[in-house]
């Protein structure tokens, strides 16, 4: 309750513009003929509710369309934020739309009615862009910067002492991307903070350049940690799945695809290194490259796999 509070407030300001600019439109370099209206001070501050409806109407449609996908490429992506955009803005459109209408039809008394609620081609071409504005900018936050949405998806918890079906059976056959296969499932696979925190879920490599430590994220994502210190590892719950290849890189093992054949040279996940190692990216393959002390831990690391903890991938423990 306390983020939805905060973030709210940060968001209000936003609508107070918004709510400005929906309100005085064309008149927006001389509004003061607008703005002195008696009716000004009331429409606004309803407007100013609207918008705070509509920009929660937005989060919705973000976590029904984009939360739980994770584009491929970049084809897929575009379809994705085409998608997001229809039904995050289209739905405002038409409410506010219809408010107006209505607020119409009040104030001349019924003299103008529903009939040109499509064909008003002044408010189309002149106030149109005012709303329309507002709403994509506020779509376009929410899908780069989800972190800031008022509420995220709903996600299913997953606790430290799960049951032993189906989760055991990835230890029968040591192979830990079948748990992987079952959190995407359960997941939000969105990276975002909370708290200043990330979820270990959400770290595929810890890195250790010009005397700090980085997390490479499973969107790409390459964030400082100011606070983490390599015996923090032995703290976490499920700090024994990062195991370290080299003086500089701990890799999380639930993110490799397993039979391991060679225990020096690591394959990642398909989709995690499509997002990290592809055209476009900074980082390299040789992220999962390791020498012989690498390839014993990752062995060591295998032994373990019976005694492994699997439960708590979603509790946020890594500050950033």
């Amino acid at each position: 309750m306390k983020q939805f509070i905060i973030k709210t407030l940060l968001l209000l300001p936003w609508c107070l513009l918004a709510a400005y600019l929906i309100n005085v439109t064309i008149y927006v370099a001389e509004p003061f003929e607008r703005v002195r209206s008696p009716a000004f001070m009331g429409v606004y501050v309803g407007t100013v509710v609207v918008m705070m409806v509509y920009v929660g109407m937005i989060n919705k449609a973000y976590n029904a369309v984009v939360a739980d996908k994770k584009p491929k490429d970049r084809e897929a992506e575009v379809k994705l934020l085409a998608n997001y955009l229809l039904f995050a803005v289209i739905p405002p459109i038409v409410i506010h739309r219809v408010l107006l209408q209505v607020g119409v039809v009040i104030a001349t008394q019924g003299s103008v009615g529903f009939g040109d609620i499509l064909t008003n081609t002044r408010y189309w071409k002149e106030d149109f862009a005012f709303l329309l504005l507002p709403l994509f900018a506020t779509a376009l936050f929410f899908y780069y910067c989800p972190q800031y949405r008022l509420f995220a998806k709903k996600k299913t918890q997953i606790f430290a002492a799960p049951p032993k079906a189906p989760m055991g059976t990835w230890r029968e056959y040591s192979l830990p991307n079948m748990l992987l296969e079952q959190l995407r499932k359960v997941l939000d696979p969105t990276v975002y903070l909370e708290d200043g925190k990330l979820r270990l879920y959400d770290v595929v490599f810890i890195l250790y350049e010009n005397n700090s430590y980085f997390a490479i994220l499973t969107d790409g994502q390459k964030r400082l940690l100011p606070r983490f210190e390599p015996k923090l590892l032995g703290q976490w719950l499920l700090g024994s799945w990062f195991v370290q290849l080299n003086n500089n890189v701990r890799i999380n093992m639930l993110y490799v695809q397993y039979p391991v054949k060679d225990h020096r040279n690591l394959i990642l996940d398909e989709t995690v290194a499509g997002t990290l190692f592809g055209p476009d990216s900074p980082h390299s393959p040789e992220l999962c490259s390791g020498g012989r002390h690498g390839a014993q831990n990752v062995k060591n690391f295998i032994d373990s796999i019976p005694e492994l903890e699997e439960g708590g991938w979603n509790l946020r423990i890594v500050r950033v």
